[in-house]
């Protein structure tokens, strides 16, 4: 099964769990290009505005189709409790590419499980399985057991037609 793992990340947490799936799925992967400037007191204040309000992000496009792969895993991390903005922005505009979709997340402690419900939304679609990494899964190395089960999840889905 062909497979792509797009992603952003802001801080590296995402993009370490994107490139152990990466491995994985011996996918391809691209990483979201923000043209945001998410540093400092602007920065926050900006990032804080539209995490809140659902407010899409301004992003590079990405060079990958995804209507060329069988999967498509997207990642992000959880901003406020919300789907950071660059990831709403890429479902927004590549949605109608899709086929069979996977998401995972990285976050402090929680809110991955409202940012599924908000990608399945925009995307309209089911996901295959789901990935919810916290931060202290990252530390403690909780998150490759976490993986191995959302890597048995989608190897299971794939084979469902």
């Amino acid at each position: 099964m062909r497979t792509l793992i797009i992603y952003y990340s802001l801080t590296g947490n995402t993009q370490k769990i994107a490139d152990v799936l990466v491995g994985k799925f011996e996918a391809d992967s691209e990483r979201i290009q923000d043209r945001r400037v998410r540093k400092g007191l602007f920065g926050t204040l900006l990032t804080a505005y539209e995490a809140l309000f659902s407010r899409p992000g301004k992003i590079h496009y990405v060079n990958a189709d995804p209507g060329q792969y069988d999967l498509l895993i997207l990642g992000a991390p959880v901003w406020m409790m919300k789907l950071a903005p660059p990831m709403r922005s890429y479902i927004l505009r590549q949605k109608h590419r899709f086929n069979k979709v996977a998401f995972f997340c990285t976050e402090g402690t929680s809110g991955g499980i409202g940012v599924f419900k908000t990608m399945q939304k925009l995307c309209a679609k089911q996901p295959i399985a789901t990935l919810e990494v916290s931060e202290d899964d990252i530390k403690s190395h909780l998150c490759n057991e976490k993986i191995d089960s959302f890597f048995k999840k989608l190897s299971a889905g794939s084979e469902r037609k």
